[in-house]
């Protein structure tokens, strides 16, 4: 795997992290997250699916508010700027 894929990949776990954590104060259950998982799994979306398995045990032992702010950190670090 090279440097650009290295990336690409990263991203892409990153990505399904951030979307996770916000799943999660959106209400979707950890029952769903898991099942999203599988489903990837099957379709090979490996990236996705250790995006997911990072959120759920991060949001694991965290409180509402703590799952907020690491959203909002995530937010903060890859705003795009457009012109």
């Amino acid at each position: 795997m090279n440097t650009l894929e290295k990336d690409t990949y990263k991203k892409k776990i990153d990505k399904s992290y951030y979307l996770t954590l916000n799943d999660l104060l959106l209400g979707v259950t950890y029952e769903e997250l898991i099942q999203d998982m599988f489903e990837f799994e099957k379709k090979e979306m490996y990236e996705l699916c250790e995006g997911i398995k990072k959120a759920l045990l991060y949001a694991e032992e965290k409180t509402y508010k703590e799952i907020k702010i690491e959203v909002e950190n995530y937010e903060s670090r890859n705003q795009s700027i457009e012109y």
